[in-house]
């Protein structure tokens, strides 16, 4: 059987002898399923059991949650707490540029546990002029615009306002975007990965403007400078800190994209009248 995602323009195709429907996350793709036709950035074979040993011996990065080791020209994702065993409950074993990978799995649960897909997603954008940032998107009258900020900040409060201002469609997403430059253009692209108010699509739009929000008492917009945008790009955007060469051309990104999109400061008090000042402001 064979699953294929298409994700900010990145198409990942899955194969596996498991249904894809057994597994806990499968609804959670539905709007970004692609046809077997698509083509693929990168290629995954699924397979249930223990990964060959050894596999993780080398160099590499390290959180609680998960493990990078790179060997030889190997890219080796573990994922989980370790067990007492010292056996991770998922593996990916990727090539040197994510184009190709086997996912071992213990058992069947979740495909990609909501994290492999967005580890995959970050490196992948890395090469192509984009990356993944913490804001919430909207389609409003063809232009895509971004609300981003730290948890709390009123993304999800912000989506919200706008529902009864676009289509559904148009409501990106309320937690995590993705951005790609095309040339001087950039794009805004829905994700899966939704926060509070469970909205996703697979739409996408020409960026127009950047806005970094904030709760406040009162209504205001505030153009931000160049040299204030870098430190805040750097904050909210998800950096693949596992990679240097990755990293840099992120920066690179975050470099062109400050040049390319107006930027502001928004307070908001969440009703009517915020709305209206962003459209006034794009």
């Amino acid at each position: 059987m064979k699953l294929v995602l298409k994700i900010a323009d990145i198409g990942i195709s899955v194969t596996s002898n498991v249904a894809f429907e057994r597994f806990n996350d499968f609804s959670f793709y539905r709007h970004f399923l692609a046809g077997n036709g698509t083509s693929c950035d990168c290629s995954l074979e699924h397979l249930i059991g223990a990964p060959p040993e050894p596999l993780t011996v080398g160099t590499g990065f390290s959180t609680d949650n998960w493990q990078l080791v790179r060997v030889r020209d190997m890219n080796i994702l573990r994922v989980g707490p370790r067990s007492p065993e010292g056996k991770p409950d998922n593996l990916v074993v990727f090539n040197r540029d994510y184009s190709v990978g086997v996912m071992y799995q213990k058992s069947v649960f979740e495909l990609f546990r909501r994290f492999i897909d967005q580890f995959l997603v970050i490196n992948l954008l890395s090469r192509r002029s984009g990356f993944l940032f913490h804001a919430a998107g909207v389609v409003l009258q063809g232009k895509g615009i971004c609300f981003a900020g730290p948890s709390g900040a009123g993304k999800s409060t912000l989506l919200n306002l706008f529902k009864d201002e676009v289509p559904a469609e148009c409501l990106l997403n309320d937690d995590r975007c993705a951005l790609r430059g095309y040339g001087r253009k950039w794009r805004v692209f829905g994700t899966p990965w939704y926060g509070e108010s469970r909205v996703s699509s697979p739409h996408a739009a020409g960026l127009c403007a950047l806005f970094f929000i904030r709760h406040s008492k009162r209504n205001y917009v505030r153009r931000l400078s160049r040299s204030k945008l870098c430190p805040l790009l750097t904050v909210l955007g998800l950096l693949p800190l596992w990679d240097r060469s990755a990293t840099s051309a992120v920066l690179s990104s975050f470099q062109r994209i400050i040049e390319a999109v107006p930027a502001y400061e928004l307070g908001f008090v969440p009703g009517r009248a915020a709305v209206e000042l962003i459209k006034r402001t794009v």
